[in-house]
């Protein structure tokens, strides 16, 4: 009961934090409202993910309706985030994406300790991570796609790419584990796709939404630095036909003037 008003009440914490980010000027439209959609739909499918793994853990719950909430910002600030290089955006989005989450989860990391092993530290650390996994999967992602767009491939390109950051953001701990004779390469392979499958799910509603709204697309290709389907770079002005009889027109004219 003290767990579930616990939650509750961070739910009412998360939900200001994005009340607060539809103040800009870009964000007063109805199309912005949007964004709950798949902002609740990551939520939801996180709780009962959560609820299946491991249904006394509140604190992984709230760890990933964090990064929920700190994905939810850098959609509402996109704008903002914009640059004409793939590093400025790159850099500009990470603190973002990582103060929110923090901000989101700061509640959790004030309580007290309920139980004999405190996991929040670690959770915050993954959390960290995670935001570092899809900031990078994204900004690698725009870059695959710089040359034709197309949402199946954009979808492809993010699984694969958030594979990828995993793996890298592993490795260090891997060669750790290795050298002290501590590592398990098989149950290292299965918790890197496990982590990218959830950080995917988190990430993906957003991305669908993009595909499919225009208010957000443009938000969104703006921010990968892409030109949206349809349009064509430096279209050339139709060049202006001459009529080729208004001479022999005006010659006549002339003619039966005279």
């Amino acid at each position: 009961m003290i767990a579930a008003t616990s939650v509750s009440f961070k739910s009412l914490f998360w939900l200001l934090i994005l009340l607060m980010l539809f103040l800009p000027r870009q964000n007063r439209t109805p199309e912005a409202w949007w964004l709950w959609l798949p902002v609740l739909t990551s939520a939801l499918g996180t709780t009962a993910l959560v609820g299946l793994m491991n249904g006394k853990e509140w604190s992984l719950l709230q760890a990933a309706c964090s990064s929920v909430v700190g994905l939810a910002a850098v959609w509402l600030l996109m704008p903002f985030l914009e640059s004409r290089s793939r590093m400025g955006a790159f850099f500009k989005t990470l603190p973002v994406l990582a103060g929110f989450s923090f901000l989101a989860f700061l509640p959790t990391l004030l309580e007290l300790q309920s139980g004999w092993l405190d996991m929040r530290p670690y959770l915050a650390a993954l959390l960290a991570l995670t935001n570092l996994a899809v900031t990078l999967a994204l900004s690698f992602t725009g870059l695959c796609l710089r040359r034709r767009f197309g949402r199946v491939r954009c979808i492809v390109w993010l699984a694969v790419w958030t594979v990828l950051a995993w793996t890298a953001i592993a490795t260090p701990f891997a060669i750790i584990g290795s050298a002290s004779g501590r590592n398990d390469w098989g149950e290292g392979l299965l918790a890197i796709l496990s982590i990218s499958a959830i950080s995917l799910g988190l990430v993906l509603p957003l991305v669908l939404l993009s595909f499919f709204h225009p208010f957000y697309r443009n938000r969104f290709f703006g921010w990968l630095n892409l030109l949206q389907p349809g349009s064509i770079v430096g279209a050339a002005v139709p060049p202006k036909i001459l009529d080729v009889c208004q001479p022999e027109a005006g010659a006549a004219a002339g003619m039966v003037g005279k």
